[in-house]
């Protein structure tokens, strides 16, 4: 009885309560292994462009350090645990909200990094896809 008075109140039950932490828990570790797959991904590229010492190293190394900040992590693990949102959501919501903000400064270097931002947001989505079970 008194588990249906909780239910009739909008609580949830216990069990239910458990599968969503569960849900959540497995969420923000596919977004950490996709996270380290990229950055494994980069320093493999960055290994392969040592020659190269502008261009495209500079771009790598920039994505490198965008995609381990922990900023945007938190961002994502954040917006996983409020909105019991998948990896891949929590990850466009994060990318968009970052290339909104960057896109209307008056710097063009930061409005460049709202083009870097949206890569790594790329890298990471193939990553996760890749994982969707």
């Amino acid at each position: 009885m008194a588990k249906s008075n909780n239910i009739a109140k909008g609580e949830e039950p216990a069990a239910s309560s458990g599968i969503i932490m569960s849900q959540k828990a497995k969420e923000k570790n596919r977004f950490l292994a996709a996270q380290q797959a990229v950055e494994a991904e980069i320093t493999s590229l960055q290994q392969l462009n040592e020659k190269d010492k502008e261009g495209q190293a500079e771009v790598l190394a920039v994505h490198k350090e965008l995609v381990s900040a922990r900023s945007f992590s938190d961002s994502v693990m954040t917006f996983i645990n409020k909105n019991h949102a998948s990896a891949e959501a929590a990850v466009e919501y994060t990318v968009n909200e970052i290339v909104s903000m960057l896109v209307l400064l008056e710097n063009d270097y930061m409005r460049q990094r709202a083009v870097n931002i949206k890569e790594i947001g790329n890298r990471l989505m193939r990553q996760l896809q890749m994982t969707r079970s």
